[in-house]
């Protein structure tokens, strides 16, 4: 892409509005900048008997959203029109950072005031939680 083309001044300047940093720029080690993606369940266990976040509703400072999760969100919403549409984003937490690894379409219809998730859609969120879980997704467990 032409680096002075429209569409290249206009990504670059969203990224700079929106403090945009990817793990390449992060680090040049490629086993360093996959290591964001590494899901230690030990450790989140203990982070979520802890709850840091019940005492300060600020506590979360930062975001972290994988490419793979951003795609997923803008397919879905573009696919949805002018309804809206209604998914579960997975991931972890990071010290004050929520760390988005995965996010996933539910096959619900939603409005601005009410989500009519029935059956259909926990099943859904069951089973997709499952398969993750043997293929070996980012999460080898979903919420529990």
């Amino acid at each position: 892409m032409d680096p002075f083309s429209s569409a290249a001044i206009a990504r670059q300047t969203w990224e700079l509005e929106n403090n945009i940093v990817t793990t390449a720029a992060a680090a040049d080690n490629s086993a360093a900048s996959d290591a964001i993606f590494y899901y230690d369940e030990a450790m989140q266990a203990a982070y979520q008997q802890e709850k840091p976040w019940a005492n300060d509703p600020h506590y979360f400072k930062r975001v972290k959203v994988s490419a793979l999760a951003l795609l997923k969100m803008v397919v879905h919403a573009r696919s949805g029109g002018n309804i809206e549409v209604v998914g579960l984003m997975q991931g972890k937490t990071d010290g004050d950072t929520i760390v988005v690894m995965d996010a996933f379409a539910l096959p619900v219809e939603g409005t601005e005031t009410r989500v009519n998730a029935q059956a259909d859609a926990y099943e859904y969120m069951v089973d997709y939680c499952q398969t993750n879980k043997q293929v070996g997704g980012f999460l080898n467990s979903c919420v529990k």
